[in-house]
């Protein structure tokens, strides 16, 4: 009985979190108020079976649309919001951002998800 609960319970954990998604293109950019509903569940899958490294600026922008406007990025660097919290607060106190590192060439280089938490 007891290896039952610790099962259900170690079940019911490791269900918590974000809905994985396949990515699907139609649903990368809608947003409400400002606030992409699907991207953070859709990350995963876009980065493990649509990004390719070597695939070209234009190929990028066709599979997932134009970057948002950040500053202070680091150079050949663009990124799309995955996920803003502003909690109670007028900042925001936790964002995931995936980071796209490219080539001089406009090549994808190599990307990442940045999070950062207040």
């Amino acid at each position: 009985m007891k290896k039952l609960m610790i099962i259900f319970c170690l079940s019911f954990l490791g269900s918590c979190g974000t809905e994985q998604l396949d990515f699907e293109k139609s649903k990368w950019n809608e947003s409400v108020d400002g606030f992409y509903k699907y991207r953070e569940s859709m990350a995963k899958d876009l980065m493990e079976t649509h990004l390719e490294k070597g695939m070209t600026y234009q190929q990028l922008i066709d599979l997932i649309g134009k970057p948002e406007n950040f500053a202070n990025l680091e150079p050949n660097t663009i990124g799309y919001t995955l996920m803003e919290d502003y909690g109670w607060d007028i900042d925001p106190v936790e964002t995931k951002t995936l980071m796209i590192e490219l080539t001089a060439d406009s090549l994808v280089k190599d990307y990442k998800i940045e999070h950062w938490k207040k």
